[in-house]
């Protein structure tokens, strides 16, 4: 049983790591959809010229100043991060989290899903997930981890949105560039 704690112990900062990824992956990208007002949403309708741009545009974030707020087992977690242009979180997330690589992007009509299955010292992993949204104003994940080692299985899934605040405070801490410094008085 010793052999069977300790591994059990392994699983715990892989899962603690899932609300993580989730709250960067949702703020990810996609070039693939234009607004569509007759969506129903229940915020104000956004100016056509703020929409997503159509397949072959950038594939990044609208800079500025993202709130995502997940649901996990726990309950709602928010945060809030400031992206800088050209800062792929989605990307970035997937960098840090994966212990055994990167997962498969795959374009959809709406956003992208993710795909990725590899094994690390005995343990499985497998991801899978749908990113959806404009990626301009808002931005849906849903992901769903499997992890499998020694005979037992546990999967966790996790839902986000995130949501444009509007522009970063000047100065503020930016994803993907150092904070910048106040001058030397």
């Amino acid at each position: 049983m010793p052999h069977l704690v300790s591994s059990s112990r392994r699983l715990v900062p892989i899962l603690l790591l899932g609300p993580a990824l989730l709250g960067l992956i949702a703020c990810s990208r996609t070039d693939d959809r234009t607004h569509d007002p007759a969506a129903g949403s229940s915020q104000t309708p956004i100016a056509q010229p703020d929409a997503a741009p159509v397949a072959g545009g950038p594939t990044t974030l609208k800079p500025g100043l993202w709130k995502t707020v997940t649901q996990t087992p726990a309950g709602p977690e928010d945060s809030t991060q400031c992206v800088g242009q050209g800062f792929d979180p989605g990307a970035e997330a997937a960098r840090k989290v994966s212990p055994c690589g990167n997962p498969t992007v795959t374009r959809t009509a709406d956003g992208f899903r993710l795909d990725h299955a590899c094994q690390k010292d005995h343990i499985d992993y497998a991801l899978t997930g749908r990113v959806s949204g404009d990626f301009v104003t808002t931005a849906r994940t849903d992901l769903e981890l499997v992890v499998s080692a020694f005979g037992r299985k546990q999967t966790l899934r996790l839902n986000a949105v995130s949501t444009y605040q509007g522009p970063c405070e000047p100065g503020a801490p930016t994803a993907g560039k150092p904070a910048t410094k106040p001058p030397a008085s």
